[in-house]
Order: structure tokens, then sequence, then C-alpha cells
């Protein structure tokens, strides 16, 4: 009977206790950073953002627009996130080397939350390389727009980035996209069915710069007519003014009684005559 224990005669085990110490740091020290990176990943919550299969061209406010859809089907949010959006294009140089040009796109809406899905909107004016396309140009043309969805994760505190991209046979030209967000008295409620959803409505098939030229074409001519019409008017009124003078100069004038050379002598009639001319310039050069 007795007990064991290391002493400092038994090299071996002490080797052995030093050897089994260290690998077990080691393996606490993977077995800890994987379950952190799992922890840090945004994969599975990348697969909760989603964006619009298409995007869409149609007028709000009675100006182009490039629209497509973002929407977060997590029960928790996350808490901020900013859109940014740039057009792809592969341009041939002078020497015929290809190179990749990238140009922003102007967003309306670009610090979102996203509580409920958000539809996000790029105004086609003259700073947006879509601005000359109609809907033929848009159709043949070749690029691609890149969106990026920078956000920031709830549970972690970290900075999650996910992409989607829009070629020209995933625009729709001339559609809406359906509501989503219907609200009631007390709640509002979230139809998720209709997020990729779309309706056909009127847009011209022009590009907005075709658009805008013949909206400053039909100001001109409104402003135009509004002119002729504003001349008119008082061309009626200076009419009406004249008329009106005359009349009051008629109605000044005392009819004339038939008077014999004995009762009025000839100097007298013409002198009234005379008074009743002057009153007549005297009312015209004040009207």
């Amino acid at each position: 009977y007795g007990y064991r224990c290391v002493t400092e005669e038994c090299s071996l085990a002490i080797l052995m206790v030093i050897l089994q110490s260290v690998l077990s740091c080691i393996i606490d020290t993977f077995i800890i950073g994987a379950a952190l990176a799992k922890m840090a990943t945004a994969r599975k919550r990348a697969q909760t953002i989603r964006f619009s299969y298409y995007a869409v061209v149609g007028l709000r406010d009675d100006k182009f627009c490039l629209m497509w859809r973002i929407g977060d089907f997590r029960p928790n949010h996350m808490v901020e996130g900013s859109v940014r959006a740039q057009l792809l294009r592969y341009k041939e140089d002078k020497e015929g080397r290809m190179t990749m040009e990238y140009r922003d796109l102007k967003l309306l809406n670009d610090q979102i939350i996203l509580v409920t899905p958000v539809t996000v909107v790029h105004e086609i004016d003259s700073d947006s390389p879509l601005y000359g396309l109609d809907r033929k140009a848009l159709a043949k043309d070749n690029f691609e727009i890149l969106v990026t969805f920078v956000y920031t994760g709830d549970s972690t505190g970290t900075s999650h980035q996910s992409r989607s991209s829009y070629v020209p046979r995933e625009i729709l030209w001339g559609h809406r996209f359906n509501d989503v967000l219907h609200v009631k008295k007390k709640y509002y409620k979230v139809d998720c069915l209709q997020f990729e959803e779309t309706t056909e409505v009127y847009a011209p098939h022009c590009s907005a710069m075709q658009l805008e030229q013949k909206e400053q074409e039909w100001n001109r001519a409104e402003k135009t007519r509004e002119k002729q019409a504003e001349k008119a008017a008082l061309e009626i009124k200076y009419s009406q003014k004249s008329l009106s003078a005359v009349a009051l100069v008629t109605s000044c004038e005392e009819p004339e009684e038939p008077v014999t050379a004995s009762s009025q002598p000839p100097g007298e009639v013409s002198y009234r005559k005379a008074a009743v001319t002057l009153s007549r310039v005297s009312i015209e050069s004040q009207i």
C-alpha cells in the first residue's frame, strides 16, 4: 500500500506534464477562437437581408427614378445601415485595353433602418449615368448596378455587408412595387408575399433627358400663351376704356338748340363749341 507522485528524479513524468499543459492551452485557444469566429461571422445574418430580384424604372413625382427594395426578415433588427449603389461598365480606351468604369448613383434615402422593407430610390437627373437612356437603349446597354448595404448588428455590434447587383435584363421599365405595408388602427401589417411583386404602370418610353426637354418646351409654350392672353386682355380693357371715354364726352355735350340770329350772336355760338372741344380733349388726356 502507499501512493505515487512525481519527484525531481522522474524527468520523463515532468516532461509529460509540461506537454499536457501546453497541449491543453492550445486546444482551449482553438476552441475559444472558433466559437468567437462563429459568433462574429455574418453568414446567417446576411441571409436574412434580402434584395428584390428586379429593379424598376418609373415615374415618381413626375420624374424618372430607378428603384429597388431591401428587407430584413429577422425578428431583431439592426442598429443602423447605409446603402450605396455604383454603375459598373466596361470601357475600351484608345489603346484597346478594357477598363472598368465606376460611377456612383445618388440615392434619395441612403441612411435606412429596416424596420419594414424599404424602397431605395435613385432619381435619374442630369448627373445620373442613366440620364440619356430610353427604354430600348437601356435593354441593349451593357452595364451592371452594384448595390451594397453596410449595417451594424445588434447582437455583436460589428459591421456587416450584403451585396447584390442588377443587369439590364433585371430592370423593368414602367413598373412599380406593390405596397407591403398596411396600416391598421392599432398596428401595421407587413405582407412579405408582396416583396417581389410589381405592377405595370404608365411610363414614357423616352429617356429622362428627352422628357425634361419636352417639359421645358411645354413650359415655354405655356408662358407664351399666358403672355398673349394677358396682352389680349389689356387690349380689350383699353378698348373698353376708350369706348367709355367717348360715351362720357358725348354725354357732356349739350344738344344744340336752334337759335335765331336775333337771340344769340355768331360769336357766342363759336365760343360754346370751342369750350365743348376743350372739355373733350381734357377728358381724353386724363384717360
